[in-house]
C-alpha cells in the first residue's frame, strides 16, 4: 500500500465517521437513546410515527447503523426503542437492516485499513489459520452471533482482519442477531404496554422469560462441553 493510497483511505474513514456522527447532531435520532424521555412522551411519539412512518423508519435504521458502526454504547436502548415504536416484529426487520449495515461498515473498515496489510505481511504464518477460517469461519461467526460471549463490536472488527468473505460475514450477522434482537424488541414493546394501576402485563413476563433463556445458553453450552470432556476422559 503506497503512502498516498493510505492517506486516501484515512481521509475516507474520517468522512465516514463525520457522516455517521452527523446523524446524531443534525437529526432527532440521538433522542431515541433516552428511554426515560421516550416513555414519558410515548403517546406523542407513537402518533408521530404513524403520521410520518417512512421517515421514522429511515431515521431509526440510520441511527442503529451509526450506533453499531461507531461502536457507541446504546444498541440495547435503541433496540428497546424499536420495539416500543414499531412493535415486536417489524422492529426486528429494521434492527436487522441497521445492525447488519453498521457491522458491515466496521468489518470493511477493519479489512480496508488493517486486514489487507496484515494478510500480506504475514501470509505464510497465517496460512493454517486462514485455511481453518475458510472451512469453519461461518460456523464460528454464527455461533458468536447467536451466543454473545464477546462484545458485539469485537465480532464486527476481528473478522475484518481475516480472510472471511464479506458475504459470509453479512449473512451470519443478519441471521445470528435475530433471536437477541427479538427478545429486546419484545421487551421494549411489552414495557410500553404497562399502564398505571394495572398489574404486570403478560407480554412483559414472556419477554423477560425469553431473555432469561437466551442468557442461560452460554452456561448450558459450557456445562455440556465439560460433561463431554469428563465423559471422554472416563472412557479413556
Amino acid at each position: 500500500m503506497t503512502k498516498k493510497s493510505y492517506k486516501n483511505r484515512i481521509f475516507a474513514l474520517i468522512l465516514l465517521i463525520a457522516l455517521l456522527a452527523g446523524i446524531f447532531i443534525l437529526t432527532p435520532a440521538r433522542n431515541l437513546l433516552d428511554l426515560k424521555s421516550l416513555l414519558a412522551n410515548k403517546d406523542r411519539l407513537l402518533e408521530s410515527v404513524q403520521d410520518h412512518y417512512l421517515p421514522a423508519v429511515l431515521i431509526y435504521i440510520f441511527l442503529y447503523m451509526a450506533v453499531v458502526a461507531l461502536s457507541i454504547p446504546g444498541a440495547t436502548a435503541v433496540t428497546l426503542t424499536g420495539g416500543l415504536l414499531f412493535g415486536p416484529f417489524l422492529s426486528v426487520l429494521y434492527i436487522n437492516i441497521g445492525a447488519t449495515a453498521g457491522a458491515t461498515i466496521l468489518f470493511m473498515a477493519a479489512r480496508y485499513f488493517f486486514g489487507e496489510m496484515i494478510q500480506k505481511k504475514y501470509s505464510e504464518k497465517l496460512a493454517k489459520f486462514n485455511k481453518e477460517m475458510e472451512e469453519n469461519g461461518r460456523n464460528y461467526l454464527l455461533t458468536l452471533r447467536l451466543i454473545p460471549v464477546l462484545p458485539f463490536f469485537l465480532v464486527n472488527l476481528f473478522p475484518g482482519l481475516t480472510n472471511i468473505p464479506l458475504r459470509t460475514f453479512i449473512w451470519t450477522t443478519s441471521l445470528g442477531i435475530i433471536p437477541g434482537s427479538f427478545a429486546y424488541a419484545y421487551l421494549g414493546y411489552a414495557g410500553s404496554t404497562i399502564q398505571a394501576g394495572q398489574g404486570i402485563p403478560i407480554q412483559l413476563i414472556l419477554a423477560m422469560g425469553f431473555l432469561g433463556i437466551i442468557s442461560l445458553i452460554p452456561v448450558g453450552l459450557k456445562h455440556l462441553k465439560k460433561s463431554r470432556s469428563d465423559s471422554s476422559h472416563n472412557h479413556n
